[in-house]
């Protein structure tokens, strides 16, 4: 075997080439998958770093949201549920909007707030935003069983449909993460991108089925609102978990993992392709 200058084999050294990647590493992102935990961690001990509650906010937020929702339009405005009670209602959509909604604004911004650590040392950049949505994961699981003890306090145990409420979780957050990498890459070149996200996100809640069932929505614009893949995320998420809940249209679930994979794919294709020119653009 040849021997180049420092004694090593050709066989050691790695040849970089200007060809930018289809996708990204994800097997050189699977042997460093510990550093995402460790980032994820670090995100949780910094965002409640210095607060009298610590971590128990991740629980007090959407119940202090639900419980405002169940006050103002389900006490208050008599709001129609879809026929389960309110606050169930109110609980399981603001507990998968958070996520959905967290997800899509931490990963979005993943890139540019990681800056002191990209410009050190190198490593799999697709950790970041992978950390970034492990972190929103973290947060969701005590939300989830907050969820579960309400139920079961309703008496409104689902069955077996509780088995496929993962299922739900998952692809809002594969949805969320697709969303996410697409923004972070823009908000390379366009600085508006971080800007302009959290408005659609607040336009996006009032055109969900988070405060009021999908009946008070007029006939003509049924069509227009099925578009919105979050409508059938959480049609299936309250389904999976409060008994009575109306099932969620085959229609509906077959748009979202369509757009899922249609957004994951490509956000992973263009991360590949621009992440070198987003981290220098940090």
């Amino acid at each position: 075997m040849p021997q180049h200058e420092t004694g090593k084999s050709w066989s050691d050294v790695k040849v970089i080439t200007s060809k930018d990647p289809l996708f990204p590493n994800l097997a050189e992102a699977w042997h460093h998958r510990q550093l995402a935990v460790v980032l994820a961690k670090r995100n949780i001990k910094v965002r409640y770093k210095q607060t009298i509650l610590g971590s128990t906010w991740i629980v007090i937020q959407p119940l202090l949201l639900s419980g405002m929702l169940t006050l103002v339009l389900g006490v208050f405005l008599s709001v129609p549920s879809g026929g389960i009670p309110y606050a169930l209602f109110a609980l399981t959509g603001t507990a998968l909007w958070s996520a959905f909604s967290r997800a899509i604004s931490d990963t979005s911004i993943s890139l540019a707030s990681s800056g002191s650590i990209i410009l050190k040392v190198y490593f799999p950049r697709i950790l970041i935003p992978v950390a970034a949505l492990l972190t929103v994961v973290l947060d969701f699981l005590p939300i989830f069983a907050v969820v579960l003890i309400a139920v079961f306090a309703y008496g409104l145990f689902p069955g077996w449909p509780l088995l496929l409420s993962p299922v739900f979780v998952l692809l809002t957050l594969a949805l969320a993460f697709g969303v996410g990498l697409w923004v972070t890459m823009l908000d390379a070149v366009y600085r508006d991108m971080r800007l302009v996200i959290p408005s659609v996100l607040q336009l996006m809640v009032y055109a969900s089925p988070v405060m009021y069932a999908e009946s008070v929505v007029p006939l003509r614009w049924q069509a227009l609102y099925h578009l919105n893949p979050v409508v059938g995320l959480l049609a299936g998420f309250r389904w999976s978990l409060v008994a009575n809940a109306a099932p969620p249209a085959l229609l509906d679930i077959e748009w979202c993992i369509a757009l899922t994979a249609i957004m994951l794919i490509g956000g992973l294709s263009v991360f590949a392709r621009l992440e070198r020119f987003a981290v220098d653009r940090i």
